[in-house]
């Protein structure tokens, strides 16, 4: 794949999707983006924390199975269940509770190097193109749980070999960083990140788009790829469904950044990824106060939800829910987005002028993003990172196209493999 005149299919216009098409465009290839939605960014890149953060980037942990049972029942959930028997998602939550209590430390320094990577790349790009941003430096990662906070020694492990600063503090030393802290929940632990960042990854993605049309990446929204088939001679045919693109689309090769969508696309293929859709929900909220708003982003661990400063507004996103989608958010889920931010920072902001929104995100049991070759050599897959991917969506990007365009890549791709999760 080393040519610079391959013609190449993204599936999918989120940030990693944007993301790959741009930097295999700066190699030379000739790509297409195609979104079933009219623009960029609309799904799950549109609900993610805003958290540009290699030390809160980490792979899923939920509670214990009764805990995670009980939360059904609970006013202030930790995770969203729905009703009923569900044994896909119960033989998933098993697979992620296996990965986390067996290979937590090494999938956490995985997802460590691949963020510290993105963040790296994400501020070069920012700083290349003279984009808009509404970045804040620092993060507070915050664990209620003694259960969370016994991980605290595999976060610094993996913050010592990335070689970024970490330091242990307590609710006064919080308060000290960031005076309008005014937390009366107690705390297991707390760490702060202050090389970490928050900011737009919306904003970002958008500017990306920008980048990659001016190096020539075409872009066709309200386009569905139905089906992906390998062709005899090395090149590989897309089913569209598009009001502006030809039925039949022959491409040399395809990568598929499609979040659930891509499961789907690459079943037929020999490629069975074990993804899972979550919900996850946002608020956005006006400031009412500003000395009393953070200038800080927070990462409550024990509830996976994390809140950014974006200007004069609050963006509170996280909690996800074992729960299908749907246009009516439960209201569980709103009072406990309000409740967590209330908890920290209760004179900050409007909580009573939100607005909120729900987004499914595709996940895998182990909590590491896709990203790779699948077993059709020309067909590949960038898929998985989560509710706190933007760091991890731009490194995985850079990493693909290095793969693609047979170069070494920066940083070691082992454990993000698709060979590795298929083994």
């Amino acid at each position: 794949m080393n040519s610079t005149h391959r013609q190449i299919a993204v599936i999918g216009g989120g940030l990693s999707g944007i993301c790959s098409a741009y930097f295999l465009a700066t190699k030379g290839y000739e790509v297409a983006v195609i979104e079933r939605r009219a623009h960029v960014a609309e799904e799950a890149t549109f609900g993610d924390s805003g958290l540009l953060a290699p030390g809160t980037a980490m792979p899923l942990t939920l509670p214990g199975a009764l805990a995670t049972f009980a939360c059904r029942f609970q006013d202030e959930p930790r995770v969203l269940l729905a009703s009923g028997a569900d044994f896909g998602r119960r033989r998933w939550m098993r697979a992620t509770r296996a990965a986390q209590q067996h290979h937590f430390a090494q999938h956490k320094l995985i997802l460590s190097r691949l963020s510290a990577y993105g963040q790296d790349l994400t501020q070069q790009l920012q700083a290349h193109y003279n984009m808009e941003h509404e970045n804040s430096a620092g993060v507070f990662h915050l664990f209620r749980q003694s259960a969370e906070a016994a991980r605290l020694p595999a976060l610094q492990e993996a913050a010592s070999q990335c070689e970024y600063k970490q330091l242990t503090l307590d609710a006064a030393g919080i308060r000290a960083l960031e005076p309008a802290f005014s937390s009366e929940a107690a705390l297991a632990g707390a760490l702060y990140y202050p090389d970490d960042i928050a900011g737009n990854s919306v904003l970002f993605a958008k500017q990306m788009r920008n980048a990659a049309q001016a190096l020539g990446v075409s872009f066709h929204f309200n386009s569905t790829v139905s089906s992906i088939r390998s062709e005899f001679g090395g090149r590989v045919t897309l089913e569209v469904q598009s009001p502006h693109l030809a039925s039949h689309l022959t491409m040399d090769a395809v990568v598929v950044a499609a979040g659930m969508a891509s499961a789907a696309l690459l079943q037929p293929l020999d490629t069975s990824l074990p993804l899972r859709a979550l919900q996850s929900y946002s608020a956005l909220v006006p400031v009412k106060n500003p000395d009393d708003a953070p200038t800080m982003a927070l990462y409550d661990d024990s509830y996976k939800v994390a809140m950014t400063r974006l200007g004069s507004r609050i963006r509170i996103s996280g909690l996800l829910g074992f729960v299908p989608a749907s246009q009516t958010l439960p209201p569980k889920a709103l009072r406990n987005l309000l409740k967590i931010a209330g908890d920290y920072y209760p004179n900050a902001a409007n909580y009573n002028q939100a607005h909120f929104w729900s987004n499914s995100i595709a996940m895998m049991p182990t909590g590491l993003p896709v990203v790779g070759p699948t077993r059709q050599g020309n067909i590949f897959v960038n898929v998985g990172h989560g509710v706190t991917g933007w760091a991890a969506s731009v490194g995985s990007a850079r990493l693909l196209s290095d793969m693609m365009a047979g170069e070494e890549t920066e940083i070691p791709a082992a454990g993000l493999l698709p060979r590795d999760v298929l083994g």
